[in-house]
């Protein structure tokens, strides 16, 4: 079962559509439960749009990727 963190943590392969099979539907049945979720994929996805910088541009780094997933974990940590 997904939790909100799972979300955060496999947002990046979400997007770029490198998800296996089970983990897809675990992540989109979360998402289509969990509004804030569904929110956050939503932002995220149409700020790379718009940045025009998707996966097959340079600007999503390895480093890039990281960093931004240390973030959106450490925004998710109880205060």
């Amino acid at each position: 079962m997904f939790i909100c963190k799972d979300v955060v943590e496999n947002i990046m392969d979400y997007i770029d559509s490198e998800l296996d099979l089970e983990t897809l539907k675990e992540l989109e049945k979360h998402t289509g439960d969990c509004p804030e979720c569904m929110a956050f994929v939503s932002t995220y996805r149409r700020m790379l749009e718009i940045t025009g910088k998707l996966k097959d541009k340079p600007f999503v780094t390895p480093e890039i990727r990281n960093r931004l997933k240390i973030l959106l974990e450490s925004k998710l940590k109880p205060v």
